[in-house]
């Protein structure tokens, strides 16, 4: 299969090559790591580094059992380090070696080592790592292909980006995908294959008193309530109320489950008026709508929920601060910081109605300060300025428009 190029990943891996720090990315079971590295080392081929300088393992694959062990591990990798030239060292899904922040950290302070590793689960940047490492390590979380990514692969096929913008929104953008035709049964059940996988090693896994039927109904309460206001009260009553009998603690536990893997994002609430954070509700996204038809079941996401779940992505992509906001009893549905500057964001499907685009200006008047405010939507056709608050086309915006 043809490498789908994942350019931004790469550059960023470049930015820091050489530098003494460790390079710790992150993201979803197969959402793409392993292949970011092997592009980031074709990368570093092509500009003549010799193949011995390079180690990569793979800890799921079963050849590299032994090297599980943190100190044949360790010996393996030190053996390999030249004397004369840098080695780099490539470990992916490191959480499978138990005490492996023992490993990066000693590899860390020896001369002549890059050192580059990979985890499925969030938790292995908490707790130890996050304290033994402290300010060495920088951090990218990968996501499923962007709508970039997804159009400049498949454009030249013919197809207009509407029509794309279409299929990545029917069947979601993890890589591995695209090794079927889009839409084949083979793609489906490739996509069941990773769903399933991510909930029995990733999920079940991890808790072992976990319930697939309850955790599935975490989060079909989730994907079906995108861009709504969420809560773990909120989701045990829903269960108890449909005749699943569980404790709060039991769905707050399998709840940060999905989150440390990945499967889902949070996005913290902001009082924009208060100016403090509001910590018991919140609003949650997926990390990829391909998943969407096995959680649900056959019931349908809204394309406006759908839309915004897009747009949280993108934004992630793009390394903003992410909050949803709360104006007086009104709605913004994305603060987004970048660096010092605050913008505001609202999501439509259209604003030509009239109604509907007083309702998306609406917070915008209640927010006294002067940060730049945007309307994301799909209409092709719309005044691009009302007062000040500018209108920007969604598919100009994931093809890469900034804001």
């Amino acid at each position: 299969m043809e490498l789908i190029e994942r350019k931004e990943y790469v550059d960023w891996l470049k930015s820091y090559k050489d530098k003494k720090i460790i390079k710790v990315v992150t993201g979803l079971r197969r959402v793409g790591k392993s292949t970011i590295f092997d592009l980031f080392i074709n990368s570093l081929l092509q500009d003549g580094v010799e193949s011995k300088q390079i180690v990569k393992v793979n800890f799921e694959e079963l050849e590299n059992e032994q090297l599980r062990n943190k100190t044949a591990l360790y010996n393996y990798l030190v053996e390999k380090i030249p004397q004369d030239k840098t080695l780099y060292i490539f470990l992916d899904e490191i959480q499978r070696v138990e005490g492996f922040e023992e490993v990066v950290d000693s590899l860390f302070v020896k001369d002549n080592v890059d050192v580059y590793i990979t985890g499925s689960n969030a938790k292995f940047l908490s707790s130890e790592i996050a304290t033994i490492l402290t300010g060495r390590y920088v951090e990218i979380n990968v996501l499923p292909l962007s709508f970039k990514e997804y159009y400049e692969h498949f454009k030249g096929i013919g197809k207009d980006r509407r029509t794309l913008f279409t299929e990545y929104i029917t069947y979601g953008a993890m890589p591995g995908m695209f090794m079927f035709d889009t839409g084949s049964n083979e793609q489906r059940e490739y996509i069941d294959s990773v769903y399933k996988t991510i909930l029995e090693k990733d999920v079940l896994k991890r808790n072992s008193a976990a319930s697939k039927q309850l955790v599935e109904g975490i989060l079909s309460y989730l994907v079906y309530n995108i861009g709504c206001l969420t809560s773990t009260k909120r989701i045990t009553d829903y269960l108890n109320s449909n005749g699943t009998k569980v404790s709060y603690n039991t769905v707050d536990s399998y709840f940060d489950t999905l989150q440390d893997c990945f499967f889902v994002y949070k996005a913290d609430r902001y009082d924009v008026v208060g100016k403090e954070h509001l910590k018991l509700i919140n609003k949650y996204y997926v990390t990829d709508f391909g998943f969407k038809y096995y959680i649900l079941n056959n019931k349908t996401v809204e394309l406006p929920q759908i839309l915004e779940n897009l747009i949280f992505l993108e934004l992630k992509r793009r390394r903003y601060k992410i909050a949803t906001g709360k104006v007086a009893e009104k709605e913004v549905d994305f603060i987004i910081k970048d660096g010092e500057t605050i913008k505001y964001v609202q999501v439509a499907v259209s604003v030509m109605d009239e109604e509907k685009l007083k309702q998306e200006l609406r917070p915008f008047g209640e927010i006294k300060d002067n940060y730049p405010k945007y309307i994301i939507t799909l209409d092709d056709y719309f005044v691009k300025d009302h007062g000040g608050v500018k209108t920007i086309n969604a598919i100009d915006f994931l093809l890469g428009e900034e804001i």
